[in-house]
């Protein structure tokens, strides 16, 4: 009887050694899903951060350049450029980095009817760069193009 006891305490002994070794498997294995779950929502958490960023200066182009084109000396600036000429976004609109430059004078674009002796067919063609820098130490930049269609006299 005494030793039918002594079995089973020593096969219990040895039942409690493999239960420790299977739960620590459990728990190495668990750990390292955890760290590849916390590791891949840092990477989604970067990329939204950057998509803001983007976000932002492309905000901040559209708004720079509807300031260039309600500037009130915009159409004096344009009219005064010579063929070719080019000038700096910034003259005009305070931090913008971009240029303006003088395509072609040409016929209008537009079409219209003329109802009068006065209708003016000569339009004179600006294009406008601008480009803003954002993201970690600048490193990534967008731009923004447009087209400025001016009618001379």
């Amino acid at each position: 009887m005494q030793r039918t006891v002594l079995l089973s305490q020593n096969k219990a002994k040895s039942q409690q050694g493999a239960a420790l070794f299977v739960a620590m498997l459990f728990l190495l294995i668990l750990s390292f899903l955890g760290g590849v779950l916390l590791s891949s929502a840092n990477q989604g958490l970067k990329v939204v951060s950057a998509m803001g960023d983007r976000v932002g200066a492309e905000h901040l182009l559209e708004g720079e350049m509807n300031e260039l084109i309600i500037e009130p000396n915009l159409q004096g600036v344009i009219g005064a450029m010579a063929p070719a000429a080019s000038m700096a976004v910034s003259t005009m609109v305070t931090g913008a980095d971009g240029t303006m430059i003088h395509t072609v004078d040409s016929v209008c674009a537009r079409s219209f009817t003329a109802s009068s002796n006065n209708a003016i067919t000569q339009c004179r063609y600006v294009r406008v760069d601008a480009t803003k820098t954002y993201g970690k130490a600048n490193r990534a930049s967008t731009s923004i193009a447009a087209g400025i269609e001016q009618p001379m006299l």
